[in-house]
This record gives structure tokens, sequence and C-alpha cells, in this order.
């Protein structure tokens, strides 16, 4: 009888032994198995923004609660159009000085020089004729063109005065960062998720990419550019760690009597700017240069974007020409 019963135990004990190596083994591989993506997207600057996040070290909810923190942050700070934002303040003070954020001072100190070497074709006091353009909806409509003329003779970043952090612009005259804003703020991002020991993840603002590293694979990550006015992708780049920003015609427009209007606007007369391009897309490891270039190098065409993007070594670029053509800076 107290053989059986020690048979027992030894049967128990095996047992139990079993169902700990068991569950020890499900712990580990559980532990070990690769994160699903967690992604959330929000509508913010005016447009469809998201996070995804691929390697982080966990808490992934309160990092991607974080990231759009940051996308909130900055867009009350750089907004045209928002009461409370330093660039509403500024184009609303009647020709008085107004004092920014050092953040501010220094993204308007970049911006007006990305006008100077543009020659002064991006302009980023183009917001009296931006406003009088609606893109979108019942809305689209052409501006009165008395009205278009005058707020682009108010068009000149040359009149800006920066000094330190205090900023003064002639009454009349806007500043619009929509160009650069984007880019600004996804890399802010990128910054925030490295400092959260995010390993892989992507920025996606409405277009403005970013990806932070690889992909969890260790391979590159593959960004799709958009066939203009088709469906599907007329190109693939790839990248790392970097932005890919593309610019185009096609992304907010409207067509009135056979002509199409969008919404890239020439600095000299406030209409939509047309160099035989319908795309630029521009990679790099800074978001905001890829936005302003971006913008910059549909506003020149593309002869005259290959002088100045040579002032870029590290910078890919793009361009898809109104026959469709693809034409290549940069890319081995």
């Amino acid at each position: 009888m107290r053989f059986c019963d020690e048979n027992k135990k030894k049967r128990s004990l095996c047992f139990a032994l079993i169902l700990i190596l068991t569950a020890a083994a499900v712990t580990f591989l559980l532990s070990h198995r690769e994160k699903e993506p967690l992604s959330e997207t929000r509508f913010m600057l005016d447009t469809v923004c998201s996070v995804t996040l691929y390697e982080w070290p966990g808490g992934g909810s309160s990092i991607l609660d974080g990231a759009f923190g940051v996308c909130g942050k900055y867009e009350k700070q750089l907004s045209a159009t928002a009461p409370s934002s330093e660039i509403y303040l500024i184009n609303h003070s009647d020709g008085n000085p107004v004092e920014v954020s050092q953040e501010t001072a220094e993204l308007l100190q970049r911006a007006i020089e990305y006008c100077r070497m543009s020659g002064g074709a991006f302009d980023i006091t183009i917001y009296p004729a931006k406003s009088l353009w609606h893109f979108n909806g019942d809305d689209a409509s052409l501006p009165d063109p008395e009205s278009l003329a005058h707020a682009a003779s108010l068009v000149d970043y040359t009149r800006i005065s920066l000094d330190g952090r205090t900023v003064t612009l002639p009454a009349g005259m806007g500043i619009d960062l929509g160009a650069i804003a984007k880019g600004f703020i996804a890399d802010r991002i990128a910054e925030y998720l490295r400092e959260k020991n995010v390993a892989s993840a992507v920025i996606d603002l409405g277009g403005n990419v970013y990806t932070v590293g690889s992909k969890p694979d260790g391979t590159r990550w593959r960004v799709g550019i958009r066939q203009p006015f088709g469906e599907g992708e007329a190109d693939v780049v790839e990248t790392v760690d970097s932005s890919v920003v593309t610019s185009g015609v096609y992304q907010r427009y409207f067509e009135k009597d056979g002509k199409l209007y969008h919404h890239i606007l020439g600095s000299s007369d406030g209409m939509p700017c047309d160099t035989g391009l319908y795309s630029v897309t521009i990679l790099s490891g800074s978001s905001e240069q890829c936005d302003a270039l971006s913008t910059i190098c549909m506003l020149l065409g593309y002869e005259k974007s290959l002088a100045l993007l040579s002032e870029f070594p590290e910078t890919e670029a793009v361009f898809i020409t109104s026959d469709n053509r693809l034409l290549y800076y940069g890319k081995e």
C-alpha cells in the first residue's frame, strides 16, 4: 500500500513538474514572440495622421498618446488660423512686435533661409493670397482677380523682421508655415519616440512619412509614391530612419472650364504654379527639409531644382513630370 502511495506521489510530482515546465515554455515564447504593431489615427493638422509602433519597450498606448500630444502642441503653436497660436498673433499684430518661443523663432529663421535659397519662389508670407483660395468641397472657386492681385503684392518674406525671439510683420501681411510645419512636427515626434526607446515606428502626417529605425526584421521600409491622378503607385522608395515627403498638384485641386487649379501657389501672382511637374518626392533625414524642398522644387521646376538640391548632398528626389516621366536626383 505504501509502495502504491509512493508511486502516486512520484506521478503527481512529475505531472506538476511537466505543468511548470510547460507554463514556463509558453511564457518564454509569448515574451519573445514578435509584437503585433500598435497604431493610432487621429485627424490633426487638417489631415489624417497616424503613428504606428513596431518595436517598443512597453506602455505603447501611453507612447502613442504622447506622440499625438507633441503634434497637438505644435499645431496650436504654428497654425495660421488658431487664434491662440504664435503665427496667428504675428499675423494679427497690426505691425506691432510679437515675442515668440525660441522654437518658433528658430523655425522662422530656417524658413526665411529656404525663401532666400529659392530666390523668393518659395515665400512664407503667401498667406494673404492663400486665404483667398478654396480647394475643397462646394467652396472650390477662383478668387476675385483684383483681391488676389492686392494679396500677391503683400507677399515679400524680406519684410519679416526677426530680432532674437521678436517678430515684426507689416500690417496686412501674413505668414503661413504650411509648407514646412508638418515636417518640423514629424521630426519632433520622431525625437520623442526615440526618447521613449522606440526602435521601429512609422509616422504619417497626411503623406509626410517618417520611418524610425528599420523594419523589425532589419530590412528597409518601402514607401509608395502615388500615381498622379491615377490608381496605384508610380514608384516605390526604400528608407531607414529618415523621411519621405511628396508635394503634388493632385493633392488639393479643382477644375474649372477645363483647367486645373491646385494649392501650390506662386509668390509673384498668387496663382497655382505651372512648372511642368505633377509631383516631387524628397528623401532626407530631416522631415522639415523634405517638406520645404518638395514644395520649393515644385515651384522651381526640374532644371532649376537641380542646382538647389546640390546644396543638400544627403538628399534624394523623385520628380514626376506632367507627361508622367520619372526623373531622379541622388539615386544610385
